[in-house]
This record gives structure tokens, C-alpha cells and sequence, in this order.
């Protein structure tokens, strides 16, 4: 009896196996045809740095400057958010409503897309940037426009970048994305990510293989993110600076240092990163744990000569 019950189990965790190779295999499949590189190397001399709503010392959040700016300045990805206006159009903005970032008022999905060309963007950030070095009045009407997704994707191809997408809400979004994503060839380059894990698997179920990235993890969110495979989480910056032993048990793991908490993730074959690395000095810590990429708000490669 004994070895019949060792014999299935030995059968089961066979079949497992095979069914994780296999999957692995498509995957690996799948980026072998990507356009651009998600998995670049990861170093002090070509950091993965994701620009935040774009590179925002050169623009307002989220706007085509910004977006520009950051393929100018060779950043490894360029993040963005989405929202839907009434007449199913997606643009590039982070809040649901206008008035933080722009001129107009209300909700987003009030407005038809030729009714938010009435507004622009203004003089705003995500966070204190210290080292802005634009003023908006320098720009043109047409610059301070709220971004089509389209566009978005358009300057990502150009300059090599990774888009780094943020869901906030579906509404119709994921379709559109995902065929967006079609139509600029960029299958395999991209990465989807959201701070709501059930729009994250939305996303696997809608038949997309980028990496979903989950932003402000916790070690419970883990096997879902190992059962949707090609996952990625992030966990906060200020966890870099102390003891974390007893924040983030998993079975018998209970790391104590962010290399640990990395090393972790790395064996589940989950990628990792650290929010966000807004100074040389703390991307040397999280590249130092040997995280994946490396949201910012404030980074790009040239700022590591610093």
C-alpha cells in the first residue's frame, strides 16, 4: 500500500513538473519573437530604470514630453497609466479625474476623447522632483495634450523602451490594450501591472502572456502570482533599510534582508523590485539586492555618475 501512495505521488509531482516545463517553454517561446528586450541585463552601468509617468524632470506626468524625454534618455522601460473616455478611446492618465493634472473637471469617462482636447495638461508631478529643469510655458498647446495610448506605444517602438503599463480599472481597457499591443508588434516587450491582482488575472484570462507585475505585494498574493507564471511584484523602497525578518514568511522562508526577500521570489521564478528608486544611492541598494528593474520617479542611466 505504501508504495502505491509513493508511486502516485511520485506521478502526481512528475506530471507537475512536466506541466511547469511545458509552460515555461511557451513562455520562453514567446520572448524569444518579443521586439524589445524585457529581461536586459540589470547593472550600475545599464540600470533597468522604468521612468514613473515618464521622465518627470523633463515634463508634466504622464504627457508627451515626458515620454519623449525619457526614450531620449535611454531608459530601460517607460511607465504609464490608463483611463477610458466615453467613447471608448484610452489615454494616458493616472487619476480617474481631470483636475490634479489638467485644466479640465470631472471624471475621464465623462468626456468623449475630442472633448478632452479641449483641455491641457499642466505643471504638475507625481512627486517633489528635484531635479526639474523644464517650465510649461515652453511648451507648445499640442505637447500639453492629454497622450493617446496609441501614441504612448508609438514612442516606446521608437526609442526601444519597455512599456510599463499600470491598470487601474478595466472598463473595456485590457481588449483594447491587448490589441494595441498587437497592432505595434510589441507581443513579448511589454509589461502589465496593477496594484489589483484581479485585473491582473483579467489579464492572463484575456490570453496575454506579458509579465504581470503586482505593485504593493504581500506574501499571500504569491501563489496566485505563481499559478498566472511570467509574474513580477514589487515591494516598498523603504524595505531596504532595515530588518525585515517576519514581514514576509513564506512556508518555511522567512527572510531577515532585502537579498533574501529577492532570493526568494528568484527561486519561485517570480522578478522582482523595489518602489522606487528616486536617488543613486538607493538604486545601489536595490541593484546591491539584486532586484530586477527599477521604478523611478527622478533616475535615468546618466544620473549614476552622480
Amino acid at each position: 500500500m505504501k508504495r502505491i501512495t509513493f508511486l502516485l505521488f511520485f506521478l502526481i509531482l512528475i506530471s507537475g513538473v512536466h506541466h511547469l516545463a511545458v509552460a515555461s517553454d511557451a513562455f520562453k517561446d514567446f520572448y524569444r519573437h518579443a521586439r524589445l528586450d524585457v529581461f536586459a541585463p540589470n547593472t550600475i552601468k545599464n540600470p533597468r530604470f522604468s521612468a514613473h509617468r515618464g521622465s518627470q524632470a523633463y515634463g508634466p506626468e504622464n504627457s508627451i514630453i515626458a515620454f519623449e524625454a525619457a526614450g531620449r534618455l535611454g531608459v530601460w522601460a517607460i511607465e504609464t497609466d490608463f483611463r477610458i473616455t466615453r467613447d471608448s478611446q484610452v489615454v494616458c492618465m493616472h487619476d480617474a479625474t481631470l483636475e490634479r493634472t489638467t485644466t479640465g473637471q470631472g471624471k475621464v469617462t465623462d468626456y468623449t476623447l475630442d472633448e478632452l482636447r479641449r483641455f491641457q495638461i499642466k505643471e504638475v508631478n507625481s512627486t517633489v522632483i528635484p531635479n526639474k529643469s523644464y517650465s510649461i510655458t515652453t511648451f507648445s498647446p499640442s505637447d500639453k495634450r492629454i497622450p493617446l495610448m496609441d501614441e504612448y506605444f508609438d514612442i516606446c517602438a521608437h526609442y526601444g523602451c519597455v512599456p510599463f503599463i499600470e491598470l487601474k480599472e478595466d472598463n473595456g481597457i485590457i481588449a483594447l490594450m491587448l490589441a494595441s499591443i498587437k497592432r505595434h508588434h510589441l507581443e513579448g516587450s511589454c509589461i502589465i501591472s496593477s496594484s489589483d491582482i484581479t485585473l491582473l488575472e483579467k489579464v492572463r484570462k484575456a490570453g496575454c502572456r506579458e509579465l504581470v507585475h503586482l505593485i504593493n505585494a504581500k506574501v499571500t498574493a504569491l501563489p496566485q502570482l505563481l499559478k498566472m507564471g511570467n509574474a513580477a511584484l514589487a515591494f516598498n523602497i523603504k524595505d531596504m533599510d532595515k530588518n525585515i525578518k517576519g514581514k514576509y514568511i513564506y512556508g518555511k522562508k522567512n527572510p531577515s534582508t532585502p537579498r533574501q526577500l529577492v532570493s526568494m521570489c528568484h527561486k519561485l521564478g517570480l522578478r522582482v523590485c523595489f518602489r522606487a528608486a528616486d536617488t543613486p544611492e538607493a538604486t545601489r541598494k536595490a541593484l546591491s539586492a539584486k532586484v530586477d528593474y527599477l521604478p523611478t520617479n527622478t533616475m535615468w542611466p546618466a544620473r549614476m555618475e552622480e
